[in-house]
């Protein structure tokens, strides 16, 4: 099964409070943004990183690996996918991922590529189980136990909160799928939230459009989440025992 990943890296990462990118800094000696264009290139060659202005002047360390889209504008995830439109294949999966997830594993991203193709869903979400699920965005069932939604964590009622079922964002999509749907995460009048237009949209665009949505759970969660903040890099740090 051919496939296609699209990396994303356009996001400023504030929370980091540091001059240096967010995905530049580095997790086991080497930058988080080079850990998970290496680990994608294991299952494709065929990938693109979304990139802003702040990390131009690293992309010649991408460039024999990647193609490139430019997010002028930080607009959300939805609109981060939608930059690279133009090289989006239809004819084979695509996954989308991001730059601040250095512990992604080939194993993960394969494992979510192969369970995309034999549950024959159109989306397939990496979740993940976690005690404390803090700022995750969480993932919601319907009373049959079937996936629904993502509902982001700042959007979540209290009730929702409680769910220990996370989002990681990563996603995979099958041919065809992501240029199909992804216009409709753009229309604000969906989005109602302002000018961030979120990826995580287009679970329940499809399920209501009657495509099949499933997700793939990740047996371990400090593999499959962001880095955002300098505690966050020195926890992966430890665990990559650097």
């Amino acid at each position: 099964m051919q496939k296609q990943i699209i990396i994303l890296a356009a996001g400023k990462g504030s929370r980091m409070k540091s001059d240096l990118p967010k995905v530049m800094h580095k997790v086991g000696g080497k930058s988080m943004l080079e850990r998970v264009v290496d680990n994608a290139h294991a299952i494709t060659d065929d990938l693109i990183l979304v990139y802003s202005d702040h990390i131009k002047e690293y992309l010649p360390l991408f460039e024999k690996k990647c193609q490139f889209a430019l997010q002028e504008e930080q607009l959300g995830t939805a609109h981060a996918v939608w930059v690279a439109r133009d090289l989006i294949k239809d004819n084979i999966s695509t996954a989308v991922i991001y730059g601040d997830n250095p512990l992604i594993t080939p194993g993960i991203i394969a494992g979510l590529f192969e369970y995309l193709e034999t549950s024959g869903a159109a989306v397939a979400t990496l979740v993940f189980e976690h005690e404390e699920p803090n700022a995750y965005g969480r993932i919601i069932l319907d009373e049959k136990g079937n996936f629904k939604k993502i509902v982001e964590f700042k959007f979540a009622s209290p009730e929702e909160r409680k769910i220990k079922l996370c989002n990681s964002g990563i996603m995979a999509f099958a041919p065809g799928i992501l240029n199909k749907y992804l216009p409709q995460c753009l229309d604000e009048k969906i989005s109602a939230q302002g000018k961030e237009l979120f990826l995580t949209e287009i679970i329940e665009i499809c399920s209501s459009c009657g495509e099949k949505v499933s997700y793939y759970t990740s047996k371990n969660h400090q593999l499959v989440i962001g880095v955002n903040t300098q505690e966050e890099l020195a926890a992966a740090n430890e665990l990559m025992g650097g």
